[in-house]
């Protein structure tokens, strides 16, 4: 699997917070896409 650059990062941040993310939702989103987190465990914050 190719790695993210940290410019594609940095891109996805602006975008996730264009899109109206806060920064917890943000950082919530990167650990689910590198596989830190689990989809039970995006789940369970939500709510």
């Amino acid at each position: 699997m190719e790695a993210m650059t940290a410019k594609e990062i940095l891109n996805l941040i602006d975008w996730l917070r264009a899109q109206g993310f806060d920064n917890d939702k943000v950082v919530e989103c990167i650990e689910y896409t590198e596989g830190k987190q689990k989809p039970e465990q995006a789940k369970e914050k939500a709510e």
